[in-house]
């Protein structure tokens, strides 16, 4: 008889947390007390403010931002910048911007058409045969990985609008870059490339098919690629794909300094300070205790120069480690309990920026691990090819991620049709804290 231990195991656990008296229970609010937050807390914070997806969607048009309010990222839009250039002069390469999830690597690309428009060089000959830039650009992610060269070519063909070839030939590819070439010009930017990504049977030749088209079109259409780090380090070693990438631009988390003029936006929203960032709004009751200056005497001159809440931003950073999705939760629940204390105390006391409660991460056993670390580096994964990845029945993998979602490690976006098609995800504000976790664990590697 084949009999799931662990299944048992996780059953008696749930069978006894039923069981205990609720008063012995932890609580969001135990967690609050002491300072706390624990991972579903976070999760249950991002999932209120997320808006859902279309499910069968195959490829999603990306939003394409303004500069205002751009943090930081100098030096990657000066590299960006001289690949367009190079482009320009027929010198055209593939590009690849590579990014930890979370690091603003979606933002940043939505940034690149006014950034290339603000930033590239025209000739100064005016006989010069450089390309103009691109009038047409598209920035778009690809949800669903291909597993056949006809999806690879479909996925293709949708992003100059042409029509794929309804079957494969001898000549379907070389038709399809033909017909590509002869199109005007264009910035191509895919993001999510990881996504692509799938270890399911057929997908290795998709992604040379995909691989193919995109080389054979470099030189007169713009390609950008954004991948998610640690899905980079496993497309080089099992697919060698730098051999192929010409330039590659890497992106990490905010420092402390960007990540306090991302926040400073932030407290104003919250209405702790006024926009001219010196002030602090008034009523004194809705607003963050400040921890107190040993130099009080000079508090009114430390005022009128600096960010009255410098120091809940360096903990902010030290807590975040630099994810600004995870800094405004933390931003905002920290606020939002000193509120709740102050009204039902009357306490005014200082408080900081609450500390993380990553016991539930601690927990996990090593199949849990290794199931988040295919999520990490997937993007996310179905029922049905978690199933076929670590070759369990569907009923098998359902459970473990359903275990996984309720602990607030992943979010679950559900099919109405079949079980086997719930769509499983890294919760977007702990991919930071998960990704370390993992790290430590040696289910990723650095």
């Amino acid at each position: 008889m084949d009999i799931n231990l662990r299944f048992l195991n996780k059953l008696s656990q749930w069978f006894n947390t039923l069981r205990a008296p609720k008063a012995s229970l932890k609580t969001e609010s135990d967690d609050a007390q002491n300072g706390l937050i624990s991972l579903l807390t976070i999760a249950n914070q991002y999932q209120g403010q997320a808006t859902p997806k279309n499910l069968d969607s195959t490829v999603s048009s990306m939003p394409v931002f303004t500069e205002q309010g751009f943090i930081g990222r100098s030096s990657q839009i000066a590299q960006l910048t001289d690949v367009i250039n190079l482009w320009r002069n027929h010198h055209g390469e593939i590009s690849a911007i590579v990014a930890p999830s979370g690091a603003g690597l979606s933002t940043l690309l939505g940034q690149l058409p006014s950034l290339v428009q603000s930033n590239s060089v025209e000739p100064e000959n005016p006989e010069s045969t450089a390309k103009p830039l691109p009038k047409n650009g598209l920035i778009m992610s690809f949800y669903l990985a291909p597993l056949t060269a006809s999806d690879a070519i479909a996925n293709v063909c949708y992003c100059f609008g042409i029509k794929p070839p309804t079957t494969l030939t001898d000549t379907s590819i070389t038709d399809i870059i033909f017909a590509i070439n002869q199109l005007p010009a264009q910035l191509i930017v895919i993001d999510d490339l990881h996504k692509l990504m799938l270890r399911m049977m057929g997908n290795a030749q998709a992604l040379v098919t995909f691989a193919t088209i995109v080389m054979e079109t470099r030189k007169h259409h713009c390609w950008i690629l954004g991948c998610e780090k640690f899905a980079w380090q496993r497309l080089s070693a099992q697919y060698q794909i730098t051999q192929f990438i010409k330039h590659v631009i890497t992106v990490d988390y905010f420092s402390a300094k960007e990540l306090a003029s991302i926040q400073t936006k932030q407290l104003v929203n919250l209405g702790l300070i006024s926009k001219d960032d010196t002030q602090v709004a008034p009523p004194a009751e809705h607003r963050l205790a400040k921890t107190s200056s040993k130099n009080s005497h000079t508090a009114h001159e430390t005022d009128e120069a600096m960010n009255p809440f410098d120091d809940q931003l360096k903990q902010l950073h030290t807590i975040s480690q630099g994810h600004p999705t995870l800094a405004i939760l933390l931003l905002q629940y920290s606020f939002q309990q000193q509120t709740n204390t102050e009204s039902s105390n009357g306490d005014s006391s200082t408080h900081c920026i609450c500390k993380i409660n990553s016991s539930a991460l601690q927990l996990c056993q090593d199949n849990d691990l290794f199931s988040l670390a295919e999520i990490y580096v997937h993007g996310g994964l179905r029922v049905a090819q978690h199933a076929h990845i670590f070759a369990q029945t569907i009923e098998q993998s359902s459970l473990q991620l359903a275990y996984l979602a309720r602990q607030g490690l992943i979010i679950a976006q559900y099919s109405q049709q079949d079980f086997a098609q719930h769509f499983y995800f890294i919760t977007p504000a702990l991919s930071k804290i998960i990704a370390s976790h993992l790290v430590n664990n040696n289910k990723l590697f650095n």
